[in-house]
């Protein structure tokens, strides 16, 4: 690679972590479980200044200028050159290098024969997985377990690991246990580490397969709704190693066996970002416009569709950063701003969840904002009812997360 004093290069996305050795900052590419770099950088504070330049509009020559201005001492342009070079063999420079790996990822993904789940074992999946989910709406209580309604329109439910999220698993479940299947399952999720997260609605048009079965994407469903919004798989690849939808998908495999109904599954970015609902990169669609497409979409559709949000709320404790121990007092606080979110998908009213969980930058951490956001758009006139509510605690890590199981009907 031969760079030029002039160049400007740009640093993707990176995030912090623990440095290697002490007075170190560590740096690492959030996407690193979505095929992003798998390199995490270890730098001194001068280094991780330079990097803080790398953002596109700064030459060479500026880095080094505003180095000796910084520091009283020169940056050899070999330096310099040597570092951008790691940088770009790393795959942490946007261009063509990183551009050219990923689609050769993507391209292996699409030609591949379906979408496999990697984390069936450390799931409980790889044995009596059928035994387990029985066990766990076992302990569904009888008001959410009976009556079975056939006018159900969506159900919100967990991505937390079964044991962890049991409760509301439980709960949202077994409102769908004995009944039969609608022809499609849409299935929203949280992108946690793919490229598209900070950005777009991610669809993949692979299909689903898990130790239950594998079951087929509805791909005429999802062609007919990328016409109204756009493509949507431009960032297929993300799917991959996300569980939010797997883990709804081996549900309804459980209930009503996997090759009895089709699927179409989402990705959905926060919206209480900066650009709010609109796309962080400004390519793709709004998420509040893809929400009334989608249900638009499923109005128009002679077959039935049910909805299903993979969503867990708050994330709490030492483990997420918060200075606070995990006592009776903070989590009754979390509980309280929980359910003041709760209110809010009750009343149907998707900005003012939006709005609710935004307000003083989303300090509870709740991570599928997107998801939710965009089942209450696409259903406006879904009446909610919240059947559990549930804290994961784990006191020798301070780890927290709630979930919880909510049932739209007509």
């Amino acid at each position: 690679m031969i760079l030029h004093p002039d160049c400007k290069p740009k640093l993707r996305p990176v995030e912090p972590v623990p440095g290697h050795e002490p007075g170190t900052i560590g740096v690492r590419d959030p996407c690193f479980a979505a095929g992003g770099s798998q390199v995490v950088l270890s730098l001194t504070e001068p280094a991780f200044f330079i990097l803080a330049l790398l953002d596109g509009e700064h030459s060479l020559t500026d880095v080094q200028r505003e180095f000796q201005q910084r520091y009283k001492q020169p940056l050899s342009m070999d330096t310099l050159t040597d570092m951008v070079t790691h940088l770009e063999n790393s795959l942490l420079l946007e261009g063509a290098r990183f551009e050219g790996h990923y689609e050769d990822l993507l391209r292996e993904y699409r030609a591949a024969p379906n979408r496999p789940m990697h984390s069936a074992a450390q799931l409980g999946l790889d044995g009596a997985a059928q035994e387990m989910f029985r066990e766990i709406l076992s302990g569904a209580s009888p008001v959410t377990a009976d009556p079975l309604h056939a006018d159900i329109m969506a159900l919100i439910a967990p991505h937390l690991d079964y044991p962890r999220g049991r409760p509301c698993y439980a709960g949202a479940y077994a409102a769908l246990a004995g009944r039969e299947p609608p022809a499609r399952f849409v299935i929203l999720g949280t992108n946690h580490f793919g490229l598209g997260g900070r950005s777009s609605v991610v669809a993949t048009g692979q299909d689903f397969a898990t130790p239950l079965g594998t079951t087929a994407t509805d791909r005429a469903f999802l062609e007919r709704l990328e016409a109204r919004c756009g493509d949507l798989r431009r960032h297929e690849y993300d799917h991959l190693g996300e569980h939010s939808i797997e883990l709804q998908v081996c549900w309804l495999q459980h209930l009503f066996g996997g090759e009895n109904f089709k699927m179409v599954g989402f990705l959905c970015p926060d919206p209480c970002g900066p650009t709010g609902t609109a796309p962080g990169d400004g390519q793709g669609i709004d998420l509040a416009g893809f929400g009334r497409m989608l249900g638009q979409a499923i109005a128009e559709d002679e077959e039935s569709t049910i909805v299903i949000a993979g969503a867990d709320f708050s994330h709490v404790g030492g483990f997420f950063g918060d200075q606070r121990r995990l006592d009776d007092e903070f989590l009754a606080e979390v509980r309280r701003r929980d359910q003041a979110v709760l209110r809010r998908i009750e009343q149907g009213d998707a900005a003012a969840f939006r709005a609710c969980v935004a307000e003083g930058e989303n300090p509870t951490r709740i991570c599928s904002v997107g998801c939710m956001f965009t089942l209450l758009t696409a259903l406006p006139d879904a009446k909610a009812t919240i059947l559990e509510y549930h804290q994961a605690v784990e006191q020798s890590v301070q780890n927290c997360v709630t979930c919880a199981a909510v049932v739209f009907r007509r």
